[in-house]
């Protein structure tokens, strides 16, 4: 099946073609016309090299940072977002325990740590265990921005998950160092990757929306929101996704769009979108 998370994959080289091949020629009028309602219906605008000194006002229009760069330089893309607004979120768990032990967190930059610790090898054996497709490896290419967020029970060694991470700063004025992705200087925390040894996602998921929350972050971003698969995140209060044109809160439109999106198989699914009702 190529859902719309794949084809949103390609979209900084294949977009215009997937266009084109659902419209006609890509110069005419009526084939740009589609291929912003296509923009418009999934979420999607393309991609640009980033600028650091802007990420806060990339962020507002929509733009996130791909977890691999591209000709040696971070690129930024738009799909159908997902966000948490922390000054409205509530915690979901009183305790973060399992089997009885607290669940503990831990912080770790992007560096050679990430490989003694081990976490390639619980990330690999996560994907066959979930039988994943894995696209890229998210070990080979760091940036400044990125960090881990290790969890742990007992002991600090006795790893049973972690997160990847991005790190989003505000504007200059809002710095407290140059250069730096302190928490306190943080607009946005991004969930990219996870993975784990025991079944633990929903408790690591509120620890690191809980952190963000402590550390003054004012957005948590939750990855892209397409297929049925990604309808939990609207259970979050303070839920906010991408529309192509501007950030909603309109959970219940959200979820029609998830719906709709599984029933997309081919291209041809794609370039008659717009003829699927939002109740199909």
């Amino acid at each position: 099946m190529t859902s719309p998370e794949k084809l949103r994959s390609v979209v900084g080289v294949l977009f215009d073609k997937a266009v084109e091949a659902t419209s006609g020629a890509t110069s005419s009028n009526a084939s740009k016309a589609r291929k912003r309602k296509l923009e418009t219906d999934l979420g999607v605008g393309g991609a640009f090299f980033g600028d650091e000194d802007e990420e806060h006002e990339a962020l507002e229009r929509g733009w996130l940072a791909l977890d691999h760069p591209v000709m040696n330089r971070e690129v930024f893309y738009q799909s159908r977002s997902t966000r948490i607004n922390l000054d409205l979120y509530r915690p979901r768990f009183k305790q973060h325990l399992y089997e009885g032990e607290e669940v503990g967190v831990k912080i770790i930059d992007a560096s050679e740590m990430v490989r003694l610790l081990g976490l390639p090898h619980i990330y690999s054996q996560y994907m066959k265990r979930k039988k994943f497709t894995q696209d890229y490896d998210p070990f080979t290419h760091y940036h400044a921005r990125d960090q881990f967020m290790i969890f742990y029970t007992g002991s600090a060694d006795n790893i049973i998950g972690f997160t990847k991470q991005k790190r989003y700063r505000w504007e200059d004025e809002h710095y407290s160092t140059i250069d730096s992705y302190d928490s306190k200087d943080l607009h946005g925390l991004e969930s990219v990757i996870h993975a784990n040894t025991v079944p633990i996602s929903e408790i690591t998921l509120d620890l690191e929306i809980e952190w963000a929350a402590n550390n003054y972050v004012s957005y948590f971003y939750m990855g892209s929101g397409y297929e049925t698969s990604s309808e939990y995140k609207a259970n979050y209060k303070g839920f906010e996704w991408w529309t192509g044109t501007e950030w909603s809160r309109n959970k219940k439109h959200y979820r029609r769009l998830c719906k709709r999106d599984s029933k997309i198989e081919t291209l041809r699914d794609l370039g008659n979108l717009s003829l699927l009702s939002d109740n199909s």
